[in-house]
């Protein structure tokens, strides 16, 4: 059996195929028009996030049983399609779970704390301390939208720390930790001052969070998106904010953002975003919630065992 890696990946998961008896194709340049024909006799195909693996892809490998990505989200494989050829699609959420809670975590005291402001103001030579009062996070109720991997990883640190959590899951009942309450979104609307995004970019949660999503608030909120970035519409978040519906956001991924993650944007700076680059109350990350040494190891090795298992 032969693996065809279409990106780089890491050294724990080629070494964990390769003790399975998988051999390894590795092409991070060509089109699938111009890859040679010994490729497309692939059993398994592995991406991250720059090359999707559509129907028309699919097709290309008769013998295909498994599509591996060295990441979270499935969202640039036809897994609808896949799964009717009885093609398995492996992700890995679990690798960078930590990572992304411990980022969010970050995210969210650096804006309870005013951190940019301040950094900025000592640097000028600013020395603030009452106008500079932070707020601490034991005394906030904080929502999580999505209680999957990742947002039970987030709930769970929270619980940790003394912080009362409310989770809600459209597709899922009975889930909730020990410590987090299981609520609805029109309840968590209703008590919270914090709310975190962590969905799938799907049909039906692209611009998830919308005029209507934040006006439905009662308190004005802090806002984390580590998500997906068309999950939130931009430009509705802008206008939340200056309302003041939204006191502060943490976003680690971005509407703009290229579907292979490594950009933002090509051409001319979207007026929503320059807007909030020049927001003290704003902290944004290129994408790197989940991105640590550890989680891309974990990643890894978990990949390579999933792919053996399905094979």
């Amino acid at each position: 059996m032969n693996a065809l890696l279409l990106d780089h990946t890491h050294p724990l998961l080629e070494q964990g195929l390769e003790r399975g008896g998988i051999g390894l194709w590795r092409e991070y340049e060509l089109a699938p028009k111009d890859f040679p024909s010994d490729y497309f006799t692939a059993e398994v195909v592995v991406i991250r996030s720059r090359f999707p693996v559509t129907r028309e892809v699919i097709d290309l490998f008769p013998n295909l049983k498994a599509v591996g990505r060295l990441g979270a989200g499935l969202e640039n494989i036809d897994v609808d399609y896949a799964e009717s050829r009885g093609i398995a699609c492996l992700r890995v959420p679990e690798g960078n779970a930590q990572a992304l809670a411990e980022h969010s975590l970050g995210m969210l005291l650096g804006l309870l704390n005013h951190l940019p402001r301040v950094q900025r103001e000592i640097k000028e030579g600013v020395w603030r301390r009452e106008e500079n009062k932070g707020l601490e996070l034991r005394s906030r109720t904080v929502g999580i939208i999505g209680y999957g991997v990742m947002g039970s990883q987030f709930a769970r640190l929270l619980a940790a720390l003394g912080v009362i959590v409310f989770a809600y899951d459209k597709y899922k009942t009975g889930y909730a930790d020990a410590g987090i309450t299981e609520s609805t979104l029109e309840e968590l609307q209703q008590k919270c001052d914090i709310i975190s995004l962590h969905l799938p970019l799907t049909k039906e949660t692209r611009y998830f969070a919308d005029d209507t999503f934040f006006n439905s608030f009662q308190n004005p909120i802090y806002f984390l998106n580590t998500a997906r970035g068309p999950i939130l519409q931009t430009e509705a978040l802008v206008r939340a904010m200056k309302t003041g519906s939204v006191r502060g956001a943490g976003l680690d991924v971005l509407e703009f953002e290229k579907k292979s993650f490594t950009s933002v944007f090509e051409g001319e700076m979207p007026h929503s975003l320059q807007w909030l680059m020049n927001q003290e109350n704003v902290i944004l990350s290129p994408h790197i919630a989940g991105w640590t040494k550890e989680s891309f190891e974990k990643m890894g090795a978990s990949l390579a065992a999933k792919i053996l298992d399905v094979l």
